[in-house]
């Protein structure tokens, strides 16, 4: 263990001193965040300064025709009221205006029972719309002079035309108000530059080797594949770290300049921010930078791994770039917010997270659920990754050879097995287009979203049995099941759903904000027809996630890695897909369930029957949740008692045992 410990330590100061070496390293993670971002922010407040103060300086001309004189020394009046408060500088002249002066002319038209005041501006000269604006606010001012004129002539009182006032108050406070508002930039920016930080180094551990034809010599050593693969995710995730941490105190320390610059300015008056009030968060925003410094490093190897130059690993990378940038400017939508459900998609949940702190208003539930979901994730693709290391296609050849996918259509054979890469990059691919559908249809309609879903699910399986020709038979298991085996699949269906619902009772009590929202999300669902709502959250997912699922991935690694390790898969798999911390275990476990049926079978109906049956149920319970609970109450129940607990076990162990006897009771198994 020691001896390990050794190596790693070896082998991650070898890469440090790697990095180091390479100039565009230093420059993209010291300079751009030290002087770029000070240079951006500091320089653009300069130059809005500079054109504030020349606009106050400036004396704006107003022309107007002779004859109009005796209306605008009116103005004039209004004008020297309130120039002072309002810090206008303008000057009246007759006749036709100057150009060099950029100002605005006045034409008054008293032909009508009601006088006409026509400003006339340039909207391509900023003087011309300054001097627009203010002369604006005279003419509006003389307005309200010559209304209460009036009124005084008509014996009534200003307050005759204002039946009610009306007040606006913002109960948050101006702290919270000035975070929310920058938060969601800050967040696409710190994210931004993690990514940046993270590709160079990236670039140069993994494609730098094999351009210097270093990487032969290094394979020689008695490390293991996980060790070397290891010491450069944690070299490159360090120096994203640093990057990030550096332009957090660039950023602050600009923020700093300006306000103190702000309250210098105006003698000591302030925004009426108490930025001491952030420090509280501060934990939390270095264990999050730190996370997603893991997770970008992670997702950057992977892509930067097959390439055997810095300009192909531009190339794969650029796309991936883009998804995040895209991805990072959710919280630039005013109507995404971090919850249950974004919670679980990354990069998005760190973007909200980060918006949610600047406006303290952060949950500290959603807060680790976030921590913990990217650090999942960064842990399963340094796993991913490790495995594409130890193949000499990636190392030594073109590293897409290892995915069928990326093969012409006439090359690939007819009957062809998908790879492991392939079912992950088709799964990968997938969730990201259910996630952001979500973003993108959901939040407008759940239904739209749902319809969505479930088309680009039934998609992707047709999508690939079309393009990589596979054997619809052999992997998807479409055969016709014998009608015992239907009767055993139905008993071990109702002994998992009794588990399915211990389990759920138990994670519903110890996670109830997240039941909260899981139960909102179906909310609109609910209140369209049975007959539509059975069609999309029924039908729909029964056939095509069991297409997905249980044909697709569940069939193409039973042929490859066998049955179990492609049930437990599959499963996992099967359950991240519905995004909810509270349905993952339970989701999986019918996923365990579904897919031993289906081995054990030899067909793929089966589940799609159950599957439609689970679904079914469930929207049939939820819709109509009061004539149920009169009915078989335990079934709307969120918390059990130990006797309905006990029940539950006993009826679930007996049929889960009789299902599993009559399933294997075949001793002939159909493929």
């Amino acid at each position: 263990m020691n001896n390990n410990k050794s190596l790693l330590k070896i082998l991650f100061l070898k890469e440090i001193r790697d990095i180091l070496r390479d100039k565009k390293t230093l420059v993209i993670m010291v300079l751009v965040p030290l002087l770029l971002y000070p240079a951006m922010i500091i320089g653009i407040t300069l130059i809005l300064s500079q054109m504030e103060n020349r606009q106050m300086e400036n004396t704006y001309q107003v022309s107007y025709q002779a004859k109009d004189e005796s209306i605008v020394s009116k103005l004039r009046d209004s004008y020297e009221e309130i120039k002072e408060e309002e810090e206008l500088s303008l000057q009246f002249l007759p006749g036709e205006q100057e150009e060099r002066e950029g100002g605005v002319t006045l034409e008054i038209s008293e032909e009508k029972e009601t006088p006409e005041m026509v400003l006339s501006y340039n909207a391509t000269n900023q003087d011309s719309v300054t001097a627009h604006s203010q002369l604006k606010k005279v003419v509006e001012h003389y307005k309200e002079k010559a209304l209460e004129k009036r009124l005084e002539d008509e014996g009534l009182a200003k307050d005759f035309l204002t039946p009610f006032v009306i007040q606006s108050k913002n109960e948050a406070t101006d702290t919270e108000t000035m975070g929310f508002s920058i938060g969601g930039s800050l967040g696409m920016l710190l994210i931004t530059t993690i990514m940046m930080g993270a590709f160079y180094p990236t670039v140069d551990v993994l494609t730098g080797e094999k351009e210097r034809g270093t990487l032969e010599t290094l394979l020689t050593l008695p490390v293991s594949n996980f060790q070397m693969i290891l010491s450069k995710f944690l070299a490159v995730s360090l120096f994203a770290c640093a990057s990030a941490v550096l332009s957090i105190l660039s950023i602050g320390g600009s923020l700093g300049f300006l306000l103190n610059s702000v309250e210098k300015m105006y003698e000591g008056e302030t925004l009426g921010i108490d930025f001491s009030s952030f420090f509280s968060f501060l934990p939390i925003l270095l264990i999050v930078v730190i996370i997603t410094a893991l997770l970008l490093t992670a997702v950057s190897m992977c892509f930067c791994i097959f390439a055997k130059s810095f300009k192909e690993a531009n190339n794969y990378f650029t796309p991936v770039m883009l998804i995040i940038m895209f991805a990072s400017m959710a919280s630039l939508l005013p109507s995404v917010e971090l919850g249950g459900k974004t919670a679980l998609i990354p990069i998005v949940n760190v973007s909200l997270l980060l918006k949610a702190v600047m406006a303290q208003n952060l949950s500290y539930t959603l807060a680790m659920i976030t921590i913990v979901v990217n650090f999942v994730y960064s842990i399963l693709i340094v796993w991913v990754l490790a495995k594409i290391y130890c193949s000499e296609n990636v190392l030594f050849q073109d590293g897409f050879q290892s995915f069928t996918l990326f093969e012409k259509r006439s090359d690939i054979k007819r009957g062809t097995i998908p790879k492991t890469g392939d079912l992950i990059l088709a799964a990968a691919v997938l969730l990201l287009l259910i996630l952001y559908s979500g973003i993108g249809i959901g939040v407008r309609s759940q239904m739209a979203g749902a319809v969505v879903n479930q088309c680009m699910i039934l998609g992707m399986p047709l999508l690939l049995i079309w393009y990589m020709k596979l054997d619809m038979k052999k992997i998807f298991s479409c055969n016709k099941p014998a009608k015992k085996k239907m009767l055993a699949a139905v008993l071990l269906y109702v002994g998992i759903f009794c588990l399915t619902m211990i389990l759920s009772a138990f994670l519903m009590k110890w996670m109830p904000e997240s039941t909260g929202n899981m139960e909102t999300a179906y909310e609109e669902l609910l209140t369209y027809p049975m007959v539509l709502l059975l069609t999309v959250a029924a039908l729909m997912p029964a056939i095509g996630e069991e297409l997905f699922f249980r044909g697709l991935l569940f069939g193409s690694w039973k042929l490859r890695l066998g049955p179990v390790k492609a049930m437990l898969l599959s499963s996992l798999i099967f359950g991240a897909f519905h995004m909810s911390l509270v349905k993952f275990l339970p989701t999986a476990l019918l996923g365990l369930c579904f897919s031993y049926i289906t081995w054990k079978s030899g067909s793929i109906y089966p589940g799609m029957v159950l599957h439609f049956i689970n679904n079914l149920f469930s929207f049939f319970t939820m819709k109509y949740s009061e004539e149920i609970a009169k009915l078989l109450p335990i079934l709307t129940k969120t918390e059990l008692a130990v006797g309905e607990t006990v029940v539950l076990i006993m009826i679930g162990a007996v049929c889960v045992v009789l299902g599993v006897l009559f399933l294997e009771g075949q001793k002939k198994q159909r493929l």
